[in-house]
């Protein structure tokens, strides 16, 4: 197997081993011990069982966090829009950096020999890249945690990577759409169909330039896959659409399509801190509607894992993403 599909696969199996003692780290390590773990899984297993595991700290086990880390938020990218543009397409910006932003630009004059040349302005706006807080929670049963077998980390490892691509790309949005270019669909016929892209394209598509990505809901996903536009192959599931990138999400409301120009855009994420407990509390409920219940992990035999994510996002132009909703074409 390649070295990065390994990689990616190590916090995995870390959170397996540590969901498996119930978030004892030395139980954790001595399990993945038993099971001839990767050895980056052992070292992160044993800083772990002193304090945790993020990126705090130095020596051997901090590396293997970075390279597990990364490897992780890489196989994001098949799922997280955040993730797929961080990977190709954002201006990588370490977080809590101020940003240098032109918001308005210099004139050029072309001038006669002897004639005085005149200078003009260069405004710059200074915004940092503020980290936040994105966090995944799964909750499952203490016989699930503690199945090592095949299936059971293949489905830690699934239910991982969709709870933190799916939090960090609503809290993605939610940033950025701020302010946004957003507008109703102009009809359900194919006319209105052209007309509601071309005002999305006039909106962002402004320099000529850039990295463009559709970025859509479900049902317009679904919608989109019959177009045969002849300039792209586009499924349910993403692909392309006239030439560019087209990301599906279900942290985009129904009937929204999203024209996103990523290099408007400053963005990293810079750590993951995973936390496993059997004893802690948390309010849960079946009916979004419904008031939450507070339910016991010990009494009820489940198991919690808490992912936490450290990002940044800052849109450094204000055409850097524009929406169209109600779209029924």
């Amino acid at each position: 197997m390649h070295p990065e599909i390994n990689a990616a696969l190590d916090l995995p199996q870390v959170a397996r081993y540590l969901l498996a003692a119930r978030g004892d780290g030395v139980a954790a390590h001595a399990l993945a011990a038993n099971a001839r773990a990767p050895s980056r899984v052992l070292n992160i297993l044993s800083k772990a069982a002193v304090d945790g595991i993020t990126t705090d700290g130095g020596g051997e086990a901090l590396v293997d966090i970075s390279v597990a880390q990364s490897a992780f938020f890489g196989s994001l990218r098949t799922r997280s829009v955040f993730f797929r543009m961080l990977d190709q397409g954002f201006r990588r910006v370490p977080l809590r950096t101020h940003l240098g932003i032109v918001s308005a630009s210099a004139t050029a004059w072309i001038v006669g020999e002897g004639d005085p040349k005149p200078l003009s302005r260069l405004t710059l706006s200074n915004p940092a890249l503020v980290p936040q807080k994105a966090v995944a929670l799964i909750v499952t049963t203490d016989e699930i945690a503690r199945d090592t077998s095949a299936a059971g980390q293949s489905l830690i490892s699934q239910e991982l990577r969709a709870a933190v691509a799916d939090t960090v790309d609503e809290a993605f949005f939610d940033t950025i759409m701020a302010g946004a270019s957003s507008n109703p669909s102009s009809g359900s016929d194919q006319l209105s169909m052209v007309a509601d892209l071309r005002a999305l394209l006039g909106a962002v598509n402004t320099t000529g330039g850039g990295s463009l990505f559709w970025a859509m809901s479900v049902d317009v996903g679904n919608r989109v896959a019959l177009i045969n536009d002849g300039k792209g192959a586009m499924s349910p599931t993403g692909g392309e659409f006239l030439n560019l990138p087209a990301l599906v999400s279900g942290a985009i409301p129904a009937g929204t399509l999203r024209l996103v120009n990523a290099s408007a855009i400053a963005a990293n994420a810079d750590s993951i801190s995973l936390d496993v407990s059997g004893q802690v509390s948390i309010h849960m409920r079946d009916d979004p509607d419904a008031e939450a219940a507070l339910v016991s992990m010990f009494q009820s035999n489940g198991v919690a894992l808490k992912a936490e994510v450290s990002f940044g996002v800052e849109t450094t132009r204000a055409d850097a993403v524009a929406e169209i909703t109600d779209i029924a074409w």
